[in-house]
């Protein structure tokens, strides 16, 4: 399954953000692998974010993700930067609405 989510960065944050996701921790990568995850691309466009993720169960990898310790730390050096953050609840406005697919 492919998702796709919409999130947004608070200004002035964006060289930050760009910074810690050039150097995404390896542990992070690993729990996402094994959360089942296996692409996932950010797109940035001013302080607009769109994620494209793919995965066999999105709705089981982001719960795996939402227990995480890992994960929850990670999430606590972002979430100072969004406007919108990622959903973990699975039940979140961020995903967007596929109209096509090739």
């Amino acid at each position: 399954m492919n998702v796709g989510l919409h999130t947004r960065l608070l200004p002035g944050v964006e060289e930050r953000y760009d910074q810690y996701h050039r150097a995404v921790w390896p542990d992070v990568l690993a729990g996402m692998r094994e959360a089942g995850i296996t692409k996932y691309v950010i797109f940035r466009d001013g302080l607009d974010l769109f994620h494209y993720i793919e995965c066999d169960d999105y709705d089981r990898a982001i719960a795996e993700l939402a227990r995480s310790p890992l994960n929850q730390r990670w999430e606590a050096e972002m979430s100072p930067m969004m406007a919108v953050a990622h959903d973990f609840s699975g039940k979140g406005d961020d995903r967007l609405l596929k109209i096509f697919e090739l």
